[in-house]
């Protein structure tokens, strides 16, 4: 979400739902209603201010921090106080105004690595870009502003176009025009494509922005069951698949640049799986291409979500989704064969991978682009998963909101103030950010995030469950509506549940049940591109 304890029942359940969902919705995604909510909204604003008691003031020292760190904070407006002595900068920074919540610590076993550590992520020489710190920062509002886009399966089987609705961060990124927008019907993925205006001294590139879970408002329970996938199947749909030939293209294109992949939780996994694929993808063709980029808001590892991956394809499973829907897809999708054309590539490179090589073989693609996740330690989902690259911890004061303000667990959830509100806070964009513009990644530290060894235990039987969902939810939507029917009758030939080989309407089981949600898919199309396997 745009974005264990419990008050026995209500919030154990809560806690397995965002486990199991993987992430939550930012606030700001909401489904945008016909009257302006802000008016209400501000009023409670007003009435939350003026009971407010003074904020507290806090003072965080800092020291052995890069070179650019003075650079960062100035930029927004901060002025610490910066000690270069001994050839070490140190920095004091005051915070003023802030709540008085409670700050659970971080896991003892987190790992805590020197400064020069986040080097090669910082100062990356293969990027042509001179400040990646401002990409980063540029990263967590395209992350946002993904959230804003908006197409129903329902829609997107209609043919209606995505839209982006407007939100307190469509403008946020002046510097930015909106290329594209990709969504999948099927997964629910939905991904923003951005390209940095042209100005002198600055290089080219793209960001590719991508939603994560929905799990409040604007409710969308396809990426609650992509979720359960850890991202898969998300990063391996038809629409990722055309955008990550687009972005290819880009990379290697000598009037494109270099390309960035970003998002926060479930988005974060997918990004990390968009990394690999076109990673996978121009080490295939060993074509001269522009760097590629990661930039992960929040620390949940895909790594083992890549060894299924290579695992199930090698099984005969493609890319995830059953042979029937792949026949259909074939058949019916007009971006099908683009798509069919990059996958073809990754997977005859993920064959020839020597067997027990597959973990270094992931390693080596991940370390031909820059990646990076951004994360606070108390953020008990950076728990899960192996992260393909550098991890970076914020300090967890800067999280805290001002003292008017309130936190997503108490905004969304209704949770009373507290630890517990500000380690969901640790989640959410909102509380990214905040942390950013209080000059956060100036201040951040490599570190390695303790692991919880039983989530890749758990993880193969709620991918099966994730992929069912997806299943249960098209066939009792999308597939048993009446533009999917009209494909499935135009075509030579196709099937239903009550009839697996059906060449006319009027054949027993071969049109719709107006009593039932019954579906269909096409077994036999016309000319046109083989199914992904």
């Amino acid at each position: 979400m745009r974005g264990l304890f419990s008050i026995p029942g209500r919030l154990l359940l809560l806690a397995s739902l965002l486990l199991l969902s993987g992430l939550l919705m930012p606030p700001t995604a909401a489904a945008q209603p016909a009257a302006d909510p802000r008016a209400a909204e501000g009023q409670a604003q007003l009435a939350r201010c003026a009971a407010a008691d003074a904020g507290q003031s806090l003072s965080l020292a800092f020291s052995g921090l890069p070179a650019f760190a003075a650079e960062v904070l100035s930029r927004h407006a901060i002025r610490p106080r910066i000690d270069r002595g001994r050839g070490e900068l140190r920095i004091e920074l005051h915070l003023d105004n802030l709540r008085a919540l409670a700050t659970p610590s971080g896991p003892a076993a987190t790992t805590w690595l020197p400064p020069q550590a986040a080097a090669r992520v910082m100062q990356d020489r293969r990027s042509r870009l001179a400040a990646l710190w401002q990409l980063d920062e540029a990263t967590v509002k395209a992350a946002d502003r993904a959230y804003d886009i908006r197409q129903s399966a329902e829609e997107a089987a209609a043919g209606i176009p995505p839209v982006l609705a407007e939100s307190e961060v469509a403008g946020s990124l002046p510097d930015y025009r909106e290329v594209a927008v990709y969504t999948d019907t099927y997964t629910g993925f939905a991904a923003l494509v951005l390209e940095a205006a042209p100005r002198p001294g600055r290089a080219p590139h793209r960001i590719y922005a991508v939603a994560g879970t929905h799990v409040f408002q604007h409710r969308d329970f396809r990426s609650w069951a992509s979720g359960l996938t850890f991202g898969r199947a998300q990063f391996s749909s038809t629409a990722a698949l055309r955008m990550l030939a687009d972005a290819a293209r880009y990379a290697e294109g000598p009037a494109g640049g270099e390309v960035v992949f970003t998002g926060q939780s479930q988005g974060g996994l997918t990004a990390q799986g968009l990394g690999f694929l076109l990673q996978s993808y121009l080490d295939a063709r060993a074509a001269p291409h522009a760097l590629v980029h990661v930039v992960s808001w929040g620390a949940v590892g895909a790594e083992e979500v890549f060894l299924r991956s290579i695992e199930g394809l090698r099984a005969g499973e493609g890319r995830g989704f059953s042979g029937s829907l792949e026949t259909h897809w074939a058949a019916t999708e007009p971006g099908y064969a683009e798509a069919a054309g990059f996958w073809s590539v990754i997977a005859e490179s993920w064959r020839a991978i020597p067997p027990g090589s597959e973990r270094a073989w992931i390693r080596a693609r991940m370390a031909g682009a820059r990646v990076l996740g951004y994360f606070f330690d108390i953020d008990l989902f950076a728990r899960a998963g192996t992260f393909p690259g550098v991890t970076l911890a914020f300090p967890t004061a800067l999280i805290l909101p001002e003292a008017c303000d309130t936190t997503v667990a108490e905004a969304v959830i209704g949770l009373q103030p507290g630890a517990f509100g500000v380690r969901l806070e640790s989640h959410f964009l909102q509380g990214y950010r905040r942390a950013v513009a209080r000059g956060a990644i100036a201040l951040a530290r490599p570190a390695v995030p303790a692991k919880w060894e039983w989530v890749g235990a758990l993880a193969p039987p709620l991918e099966a469950l994730g992929y069912l969902w997806l299943e249960t939810l098209y066939f009792d939507g999308v597939a048993s509506g009446a533009r999917h029917w009209q494909q499935c009758q135009a075509a030579p030939r196709w099937m239903t549940p009550a009839n697996r080989s059906c060449r006319a309407a009027f054949w027993e089981g071969c049109a719709p049940d107006p009593g039932a949600h019954r579906w269909c898919l096409v077994r036999e199309g016309g000319p046109g591109p083989s199914p992904m396997r």
